[in-house]
């Protein structure tokens, strides 16, 4: 029988995502206080991440290159909230530098991994910039334990697209009956998409959030160890 394919997703689950990105910002109100001109620190944060999401949805789309997403996420929260755009680039520059120093592994990220390691075939799958994604796997030596890295940017498909989960299987080297599993903390993109692709989605929810509908979850990765088998 094929080894069980283990996947997971990278930010917010392996990886405390928003936690860096607050951090980050946090350091450019601090530093660069005029650029954002008297606008309050929860303001900008929810225009920026408003901002981002659409970005990265019409990026999905095919609507916008890699070259306007990276451009458009300090400018249109400032115009938007009608700041000067001119520092836009710089402040990007900026950002990407204070957020990769506040990157941090979520609790049990890499006994998950290990555990996962002893079960099958682990891998990470995630949207994002192939760049930052696989510089933060660098980073923290994820690759003691992931054997296979699937990219959005790579695939040239973003979760929930089942060309995406279909790469990972491709990746894994799946056999029609190896299991599939995975955890994700993105109920729309990680649960639903790995659903549609056939595989076994398990939510990552911290908070205890509710669930749009049920699926099996867990709120500390711990708890994802005993799933895998």
């Amino acid at each position: 029988m094929a080894e069980p394919l283990l996947f997971f997703d990278l930010d917010d689950t392996l990886l405390d995502h928003r936690g860096a990105e607050r951090a980050a910002h946090e350091d450019l109100f601090e530093t660069k206080p005029a650029s954002f001109g008297g606008v309050g620190f929860d303001e900008w944060l929810s225009a920026y991440r408003e901002a981002n999401a659409a970005l990265w949805a019409s990026f999905g789309r095919g609507e916008r290159t890699r070259d306007e997403v990276q451009h458009g996420r300090f400018f249109d929260p400032l115009a938007r909230l009608g700041l000067p755009t001119g520092e836009a680039d710089a402040l990007g520059d900026l950002y990407l530098a204070r957020y990769a120093e506040r990157w941090r592994l979520n609790e049990g990220a890499e006994e998950l991994l290990e555990a996962a390691s002893r079960r099958g075939v682990v891998g990470i799958l995630s949207n994002g910039f192939r760049e930052l994604q696989r510089g933060k796997i660098r980073r923290f030596g994820l690759d003691r334990w992931v054997t296979v890295v699937v990219l959005s940017e790579e695939v040239g498909a973003m979760k929930p697209a089942r060309a995406i989960f279909d790469a990972a299987w491709s990746a894994g080297n799946g056999g029609q009956k190896a299991r599939k599993v995975y955890l994700g903390d993105s109920f729309e993109t990680d649960v639903v998409g790995a659903k549609a692709a056939g595989w076994f989605p398990v939510l990552y929810n911290p908070d205890g959030g509710e669930v749009p509908a049920p699926v099996l979850h867990v709120r500390r990765l711990a708890d994802a160890v005993p799933l895998l088998t």
